[in-house]
């Protein structure tokens, strides 16, 4: 007999996530084959996005999320036809677990709403596969709503297959059989215990320690040292060829081009976590000031806020993709701007940044890092960016991919609203809506106003932008019963009223 949860268990799972690559929400869908590809298509999807899960969801209806039950049950159904295979009357259960390589682990999970009904829940665990998966010979993945075969879709495919690459690297070993006593001339225990563990902690206490975080690996009596503990901890990363080429590196222009004579051009030398704050103050040293009197005191006050730089590099350090080789996180100062780029481009959508859970391109260095309070592991990284620089008055990021290779965030100096571009004026309408909805609130003529330190007397002109932004589909209106002097607009990813 089935056990049944209450549909309050998932409900909130459901109106926090919609319809995407790696959750779909069916009602009656039994054909067992069509399962079958859709299973295939979420779990690439999930191994493409470094997810450890993905979703298909009976009994949802998918554009209101509302629970309309289902009279699907998976351990009656049986396969409808044969398609190739002597497969026809087989128990559906059976033959996806038969059909589908590698084998997934498959959990069924039973719901049941207040008022009965029964809505079923199929959870796709990839934590332990390795290559992508197939359904009958066939590897699918979606492509918006529709499903496809990965073949038709090269750059996923790539995507997909350096996703395995990418796993292995944080887990591949720099140096090997090594004693404890080693490990420890090559990597800075000292500040490890001071960040996860205490000072006084025991040498049996903190090698388990090391073990559990993955930063060495026992090799009979002795020990292996992975990349990720090398990239976080080594004392010297000339030590560690395979990390060497990854460190960060900074450079600062005279002027503003690449092409000007560089003042400042260096590459770290010791492990990103134990040199994260010298990372930050050579670039807050780096960064333009301007003067500011206060009472008569002189006070120079840097042009990008600290917070905004902190964030931007601990995101292009964890969110790197190791399988490019020959690239590494870069931080190029100019007089009028500062780009920080890292190789390989965003797992979510670049307009999706602030309100999508957080996703990992490199799980454990992004656990690791979290420990050490360098990475946000709550996601809230770059709402502290657009955050703090409209704060400081200065225009909004530029975030853009660069050759399907590399991810490259600006940020400009202040800059007049008569200097702004139209695209640029735009872009911070954007992202002045996406901040105010994770914060609850929604946007108006006058907030945007008050966002481009313009006049009362600007309003119409600031109305023109809003018909710009609603036409180009970036922000919509949150109540359109609402009249024109009083509406409210909001991202166009976020629910309204209409």
């Amino acid at each position: 007999m089935k056990k049944y949860k209450p549909y309050k268990e998932l409900e909130l799972f459901i109106s926090d996530n919609e319809e995407s690559e790696l959750i779909e929400y069916k009602t009656n869908l039994n054909d067992g084959h069509l399962i079958g590809k859709y299973i295939s298509a979420l779990a690439n999807a999930s191994l493409i996005a470094h997810e450890h899960f993905s979703y298909l969801i009976w009994g949802i209806e998918d554009k209101t999320k509302n629970p309309v039950g289902t009279s699907f049950d998976p351990e009656k159904e049986k396969v409808k036809s044969n398609k190739g295979k002597k497969t026809k009357g087989m128990p559906l259960i059976t033959f996806l677990e038969k059909m589908i390589d590698p084998r997934l682990q498959l959990r069924w999970e039973y719901f049941k709403t207040e008022s009965g009904l029964v809505i079923i829940s199929l959870i796709i665990d990839t934590r332990f596969v390795s290559r992508p998966v197939k359904f009958l010979d066939d590897r699918y993945v979606r492509s918006g709503s529709s499903l496809c075969s990965l073949d038709a879709f090269p750059e996923k495919e790539r995507e997909l297959w350096r996703s395995f690459d990418s796993n292995k690297f944080e887990l591949q070993f720099a140096k090997q059989d090594l004693r404890i006593e080693e490990i420890g001339q090559l990597i800075d225990i000292n500040f490890y215990k001071e960040k996860c563990l205490s000072a006084d902690a025991s040498s049996d206490e903190t090698i388990e320690s090391l073990i559990a975080d993955k930063i060495i690996v026992p090799s009979g009596e002795n020990f292996n040292i992975t990349n990720l503990g090398a990239y976080t901890l080594a004392l010297d990363l000339t030590k560690f060829p395979t990390v060497l080429s990854r460190t960060i590196r900074i450079t600062r222009y005279e002027g503003n081009r690449a092409i000007d004579n560089a003042i400042f051009d260096q590459s770290g030398t010791r492990g990103i976590a134990i040199s994260f704050e010298n990372i930050i103050k050579n670039i807050m040293r780096l960064i333009p000031y301007y003067e500011d009197y206060n009472d008569g005191i002189r006070e120079d006050i840097p042009v990008f806020p600290e917070i905004s730089i902190r964030e931007l590099v601990a995101n292009a350090l964890v969110h790197q993709d190791f399988t490019l080789r020959g690239s590494r996180p870069l931080i190029e100062i100019f007089n009028n701007r500062i780009e920080i780029s890292n190789p390989g481009i965003p797992i979510i959508p670049i307009p999706r940044f602030l309100d999508f859970k957080p996703q990992s391109r490199n799980e454990e260095l992004a656990n690791l890092l979290g420990k050490f309070h360098i990475v946000e592991s709550r996601g809230t990284g770059i709402d502290k960016v657009i955050d703090s620089l409209e704060g400081a008055g200065l225009p909004a990021p530029d975030i853009s991919e660069q050759d399907k290779l590399s991810t490259v965030i600006k940020l400009k100096t202040k800059t007049s609203y008569n200097q702004l571009s139209s695209t640029e004026r735009i872009n911070i309408i954007y992202w002045h809506a996406c901040l105010n909805e994770v914060e609850g609130k929604k946007i108006t003529n006058s907030s945007i106003r008050e966002r481009f330190s313009l006049n009362k007397n600007k309003g119409n002109e600031i109305s023109k932008l809003i018909i710009q932004a609603l036409e180009e589909k970036l922000i919509k209106i949150y109540d359109p019963k609402v009249g024109s002097r009083s509406r409210e607009y909001i991202p166009f990813w976020a629910k309204g009223l209409g």
